[in-house]
């Protein structure tokens, strides 16, 4: 059974289509990252915090559309694997994150194993097409307006 067959119409919804390609996307991504000790939330997290570096978990949390609860859990998991190190902060209330030299090689891993896997899923796209779809991809992202607010993480 196709999907036109399962959903009807919602099939044909852009949203639809884009929410079951990155269902797959991100499981197959999943599992390239297991062996890394890593999810591709956590490796996102990661790069933003080697991009970032110093940043506080508010920042963090801002970045990736997560509450505050997620975000310490997330960084309670870098902490863990050994990848990310918090140190004094701005103030006693905050801490600076910080990659480890272990971070650095996770994050040098997470890079390649994100491009490889890019490649593959995208494969059956042109350069062309693929420079176009992430054009396309930005303009819906950012809001045009007020009357059009950013899309907002759901969950």
């Amino acid at each position: 059974m196709n999907d036109t067959e399962a959903f009807g119409p919602i099939a044909d919804r852009i949203g639809f289509q884009l929410r079951r390609i990155d269902v797959a996307a991100t499981a197959a991504l999943a599992d390239e990252l297991a062996p890394y000790g890593v999810t591709p939330a956590r490796a996102t997290a990661l790069v933003f915090v080697a991009l970032h570096e110093g940043c506080d978990q508010m920042a963090l949390g801002r970045a990736l559309g997560i509450n505050r609860a997620s975000t310490m859990k997330t960084v309670n998991e870098l902490v863990a694997v050994g990848a990310v190190e918090r140190r004094w902060g701005r103030d006693r209330r905050s801490n600076a994150l910080h990659l480890t030299p272990a971070g650095e090689e996770l994050r040098r891993i997470v890079e390649r194993v994100t491009a490889e896997h890019d490649r593959r899923s995208f494969a059956m796209l042109t350069e062309a097409e693929r420079a176009e779809l992430r054009r396309l991809l930005a303009k819906i992202a950012q809001p045009q307006s007020e009357a059009r607010p950013s899309l907002r993480r759901v969950k």
